[in-house]
């Protein structure tokens, strides 16, 4: 109810294969690694698939005990250079 495209899903920890067919949204990418949470106080994990996740914040924002944070993170490769 709160994530805009339900990449969110809270459910029993369970072997990978498994946790994949309790996705809310089915994954379109079998090879992207899903974020599992540890346990959480309800005894259920949380699971977000990335691939589907739009990084928009509204979990973070909206989460009761801030357990979530959305920080912006950039990776910057170096390009590669002539020698001189």
């Amino acid at each position: 109810d709160i994530c805009p495209v339900d990449c969110l899903t809270f459910t029993e920890n369970r072997e990978e294969a498994e946790l994949r067919q309790q996705l809310n949204v089915p994954a379109n990418n079998p090879s992207q690694d899903l974020f599992v949470s540890g346990n959480l106080k309800t005894g259920r994990i949380m699971v977000k698939d990335e691939d589907v996740c739009l990084h928009c914040g509204l979990c973070a924002e909206r989460c009761p005990t801030s357990a979530w944070d959305m920080q912006k993170f950039l990776y910057i490769a170096p390009k590669a250079m002539k020698a001189e």
